[in-house]
């Protein structure tokens, strides 16, 4: 009797024992099945909101994009539709100004309208300072970027006024020109291609200072836009260039009896190499060009082939002032100084002989205080001229700014600057022109 109520007992405490770990078990397998469900929502939820923040950010980096490249040329205007993005804009510009040239009169062309170093007259009487004023650097321009399944598509439209027409009796009209007209392909994160009018890969436009004239430091300056394919490729924060350029000859008779003139005779487009750095607070672009110079009028058949190279660049000052330099030197010929120097000449047994042109500028900007500021700029550009050229030819130009400005807005600017301009023939003869120059500019 006592054995049965013993192993009943124990039967008891056995089964006390075994139910509540079962249970716990089992309440424990519910538990671990709960917090897995919980976890796999969480997932849900963490995952739906990583999408939903790439997404956040993929929009507002294109966004960036889009504002960006719509926005190259400072104060344009947006027009944004779901994946083209237009901006326009531009400035009109007031400028007048007194010329007075010292050995000729007025050349009755577009010099006097900007500083063309070639147009300044020399052996000649000068008649005194003479006014005059135009309109004619006011632009507008037209740009999109495009997001595409092939990356983004960009251009770029732009006028300006400045043709040298217009009859100032009535009218004071002025017919438009292009300026630039191309296409630009983001085909990568890393790469570009540009395909139309634009301004020349050998001319890095950034090292241009400001200027009350139209250039500033001409005299010295490369300065062209042309027809191209260029390809970019960045390189960290620098990048890498290559263009081929639509070719033009220029040249002067040294004996053979052809006159001055420009030829379209060549067969291959001028080709430039472009690499652009930084180091701290100094930008700069180093370009090297190659380019057939020739000619095939019917009687002359004769080409060479011609090498140059430009650096240009600035450097920020601590003060917030900045330096801006350019020194190009070769072949260079319509390239620098608004074509003051022809690629070369041939001589009486139609031998092609080329040039060599030196020049470059330097120019300091100072701030003196958020709406008043300065540029002083010195440009010069010197030629070894082709063999047999006649002594009459130009072989030196320059010019010196004093520049100021007011702006009291950003998009408002008035402006005043002295500009002592001349250009020296070979034979020692030279004529100098001193310009004083006001103007007012609204960018919109």
């Amino acid at each position: 009797m006592k054995r049965k109520v013993i192993a009943g007992f124990i039967l008891g405490l056995t089964a006390m024992a075994v139910v509540p770990t079962a249970m716990a078990e089992a309440n424990l397998e519910d538990r671990v099945k709960q917090m897995e469900a919980e976890l796999s929502t969480l997932k849900a939820l963490i995952q739906k909101q990583n999408e939903q923040n790439k997404s956040d950010i993929t929009a507002i980096e294109t966004t960036i994009e889009n504002k960006t490249a719509a926005a190259e040329v400072a104060q344009s205007n947006l027009i944004t539709s779901k994946d083209t993005t237009l901006a326009y804009g531009g400035f009109i510009k007031v400028d007048g100004m007194w010329n007075d040239y010292s050995d000729g009169p007025r050349p009755g062309n577009i010099g006097d309208e900007i500083l063309v170093p070639s147009t300044i007259p020399i052996g000649g009487e000068g008649e005194g300072a003479q006014f005059d004023s135009h309109i004619k650097t006011s632009r507008v321009f037209f740009k999109t970027a495009t997001d595409t399944d092939v990356g983004k598509i960009k251009t770029h439209f732009e006028l300006d006024l400045l043709t040298g027409s217009g009859d100032e009796r009535i009218s004071n009209s002025a017919t438009s020109r292009v300026r630039h007209a191309y296409v630009a392909w983001d085909y990568a994160t890393d790469a570009s291609l540009l395909v139309g009018q634009s301004w020349s890969t050998f001319f890095n436009v950034g090292a241009l200072p400001e200027a009350v004239e139209f250039i500033g430091p001409t005299s010295g300056s490369v300065f062209n836009r042309q027809t191209q394919i260029r390809w970019t490729k960045k390189m960290g924060s620098n990048s890498f260039m290559f263009a081929l350029e639509n070719p033009s000859t220029s040249l002067a008779d040294a004996g053979s009896g052809i006159a001055a003139s420009n030829f379209d005779d060549n067969s291959i487009p001028d080709i430039i190499a472009r690499y652009n750095g930084n180091s701290g607070a100094h930008s700069w672009a180093l370009s090297a060009m190659g380019r057939e110079i020739g000619i095939d009028d019917g009687l002359l058949d004769e080409s060479d082939f011609g090498l140059a190279i430009n650096l240009a660049g600035k450097i920020m000052l601590s003060n917030g002032d900045d330096i801006k330099y350019s020194l190009a030197s070769g072949n260079l010929g319509r390239y620098i100084a608004l074509n003051a120097f022809r690629d070369g000449g041939i001589d009486a047994a139609g031998n092609l002989d080329l040039t060599t042109v030196t020049g470059g500028y330097v120019a300091y900007r100072h701030h003196w205080n958020d709406k008043m500021r300065s540029t002083f700029q010195y440009a010069l550009s010197t030629a070894s001229l082709a063999d047999g050229l006649a002594d009459s030819n130009t072989e030196t130009v320059e010019n010196f700014n004093v520049n100021l400005f007011y702006s009291p807005s950003p998009k408002l600017s008035f402006g005043g600057a002295i500009i002592a301009a001349s250009r020296e023939l070979e034979n020692g003869a030279s004529g100098d022109l001193t310009r004083i120059q006001l103007m007012t500019k609204y960018a919109f």
